[in-house]
């Protein structure tokens, strides 16, 4: 069963599997998500366990089937951003099947761990879907960013701490603002606490967020309702957009 908040006339949120949501849809400009990592994080109903992956083909035929069927809303030069884990870098080329590139989410403040050299940033995968040249502010387009982290290292309090692995709100902001184009819907069919959909308030975009856990939708809701009722002197809200009758073969043929 699926439920929808429309928090405002340019954000709408749903909780369910995004393969029953994603047909729903109308259209979308963006991908902007951070999916599980097949790292074994301790998601509250989500096995992330890579044995867990095995009866749906792996992890990668797991996300691509997810991840194709949001790039079917998309038109032609749609962005789409996909949060990875650096200690699987060595099987990125076998579960992505795009001429993708890495964007480099690096962090002021990291967890210290017990190995010779900290992982300090995250490997963001970028593509965009054939057709057209990919749209970019043109401002600070380099391939990398550096987070401000302590905000969410140092106050433990914030709502976003129930999600085990939330983002550094200004990296998202970063990348909504330089390759997300202004008045753009952005999808995100595995929201968690909700950073990308904060990101699009804050930027003037529109949004649609998705998300199976019952706990990480409330976060998410809460995040994003707080943000909409905040002034917003540097962007203007999008209206929300008819919807498009769009295809796009998401094989890349």
């Amino acid at each position: 069963m699926i439920k929808t908040e429309h928090l405002s006339d340019s954000v709408t949120l749903y909780l369910g599997d995004c393969r029953d949501v994603l047909p729903t849809l109308a259209r979308a400009d963006a991908i902007v998500t951070d999916p599980p990592f097949c790292v074994g994080f301790k998601y509250a109903s989500h096995d992330d366990r890579p044995e867990a992956y095995e009866a749906h083909g792996g992890y990668g035929a797991w996300l691509m089937d997810r991840l194709e069927r949001a790039e079917r809303l998309c038109g032609p030069g749609a962005p789409v951003f996909v949060w990875q884990a650096a200690p699987n870098f060595r099987r990125f080329h076998e579960w992505f099947p795009r001429d993708w590139r890495v964007f480099c989410a690096a962090k002021n403040f990291v967890q210290m761990r017990p190995t010779p050299m900290q992982w300090c940033f995250d490997p963001i995968l970028v593509w965009w879907t054939p057709g057209e040249k990919g749209w970019s502010a043109g401002t600070a387009t380099r391939d990398f960013h550096i987070a401000n982290t302590a905000p969410v290292i140092a106050t433990p309090e914030n709502i976003e701490k129930g999600h085990p692995c939330p983002r550094p709100l200004d990296q998202v902001v970063h990348i909504v603002e330089q390759w997300c184009k202004p008045g753009a819907v952005i999808l995100d069919p595995f929201m968690g606490s909700g950073t990308t959909g904060l990101a699009a308030v804050k930027m003037g975009r529109g949004f649609v967020g998705i998300e199976s856990e019952p706990k990480y939708f409330d976060i998410a809701a809460r995040r994003i309702t707080d943000e909409l009722a905040r002034p917003n002197l540097f962007a203007a809200r999008p209206a929300r957009a008819e919807p498009l009758e769009l295809q796009f073969d998401a094989t890349g043929s």
